[in-house]
């Protein structure tokens, strides 16, 4: 009984060290500049390069998940860019540990800054929840633009009836373009805005 409490008692926090350490650092390699100062500002960028990519695929795989398939493509490049133009990089990343490498040349010293990072799962969480709410958003408003160009070319096309029966019929041909051209055009302005 006694080896089989201790036994329990050693198994528990070496479970609880591996559920800790569950989360998969990533080694970032800045380039090689000449101050420490300048290969950190390198690692930093590399950091957020590498960050925004592994974002961009996930942000394509839910477009192509939650994306109805009537939705314009350009419409959902656009949201993604601009939702990824927004993404706090800094919050989602944490450097678990930095690796600073001095080499000696004949012009002087060249440093190569290394850090390794790791993602926040309950950051992910929250900016995964974010883009499928904005992705929500743009679907709604494509929706009701898509309504309100229905509801713009049947006002239309009462308006240019009820202008020709005015007139007559003598402005059939001039109303008839004029209600093409403001078709045309209300759309574009619609999905522009």
């Amino acid at each position: 009984m006694l080896a089989l409490l201790l036994s329990t008692v050693i198994a528990c926090p070496a479970q609880q060290e591996s559920s800790i350490s569950g989360v998969e650092a990533v080694a970032v390699r800045g380039d090689a500049e000449l101050s420490q100062a300048e290969a950190l500002a390198s690692a930093q960028i590399r950091v957020d390069e590498h960050v925004r990519s592994v974002w961009q695929e996930r942000a394509q795989r839910a477009v192509e998940r939650q994306a109805p398939f009537w939705m314009p493509q350009i419409l959902t490049d656009g949201a993604v860019r601009r939702w990824l133009a927004d993404l706090p990089v800094q919050q989602l990343v944490a450097h678990v540990d930095r690796q600073d490498r001095e080499r000696v040349h004949e012009f002087g010293n060249s440093y190569q800054t290394t850090l390794w990072v790791s993602e926040d799962p309950s950051a992910v969480e929250r900016s995964e929840r974010r883009l499928r709410a904005k992705l929500r958003k743009l679907e709604n408003e494509a929706v009701a633009k898509a309504g309100g160009v229905a509801v713009g070319w049947a006002f239309l096309a009462l308006l240019i009836s009820w202008v020709d029966r005015l007139s007559r019929g003598y402005m059939t041909g001039r109303l008839r373009l004029i209600g093409v051209a403001a078709g045309l055009v209300l759309p574009a302005g619609l999905f522009l805005v």
